[in-house]
């Protein structure tokens, strides 16, 4: 085995997407979402249309940069204590930290980002053998801390837990 190099790609299992369960934006609690898969974040600038007189073709411009996506999350059967908080957190209307690594958040090498979310409408589809998935799409929050600093996409790493 070649101790000299590095792997570079990660399957779907080895990234991690938590929310903050009890914390704050500067001291967060994260709570692992063991049942989510397929996140999908975009972020990037958005891109609109723009219409000219006298030519029969739309062209695309860069707009505000734009950061959503959605996971889907596979309820588990009766209690669901994360299910219900999330859901919980969409129908209220509530910012919810989101942060995705590609790590284990008690490994300091993962790397990924944070951010204030909003949770949107809940898809539920149940069909044959397949459980209980749900669709939920996030997007950023307008958010703000204490001293009125807006707050965005940040990185994020994990945190070394020491010895």
């Amino acid at each position: 085995m070649s101790s000299d190099l590095t792997r570079g790609a990660y399957s779907g299992k080895e990234t991690f997407l938590s929310y903050d369960s009890a914390g704050s934006w500067e001291t967060p609690t994260w709570k692992i979402v063991v049942r989510a898969r397929n996140v999908t974040v975009n972020n990037g600038p958005a891109l609109a249309d723009v219409e000219f007189h006298g030519s029969a073709n739309t062209s695309q411009i860069p707009g505000y940069k734009a950061f959503n996506g959605s996971f889907e999350y596979v309820r588990r059967r009766g209690t669901d204590t994360v299910y219900d908080a999330l859901k919980a957190a969409a129908d209220a209307g509530n910012i919810i930290h989101l942060q995705q690594l590609n790590g284990p958040n008690d490994v300091a090498e993962s790397v990924g980002w944070k951010a204030p979310c909003l949770l949107g409408e809940f898809a539920e589809t149940a069909n044959g053998g397949d459980p209980v998935v749900v669709t939920i799409p996030f997007g950023l929050a307008d958010a703000y801390d204490s001293s009125d600093n807006e707050i965005g996409v940040t990185p994020a790493t994990g945190v070394d837990p020491g010895p």
